[in-house]
């Protein structure tokens, strides 16, 4: 059965720890808000069209 060695190299030091958790962090948080971005455009896009089709519907029975 093999074992896992550790190789020898010397620790990271904790601030090397802290900018991993920071850019991850960044990279999540960005990729939430361009999600939310694209979900507001999606509503509005939505609504305007809703908004369009209930117009033309009042204008047509209008006639």
């Amino acid at each position: 059965m093999e074992v896992h060695a550790h190789s020898h190299t010397s620790r990271q030091k904790w601030t090397h720890y802290l900018w991993e958790f920071l850019m991850l962090f960044l990279a999540v948080f960005c990729g939430f808000l361009a999600e939310n971005q694209r979900e507001h455009m999606v509503e509005d896009q939505r609504a305007k069209a809703l908004a369009k089709n209930l117009y033309k519907e009042l204008y047509e029975d209008s006639i």
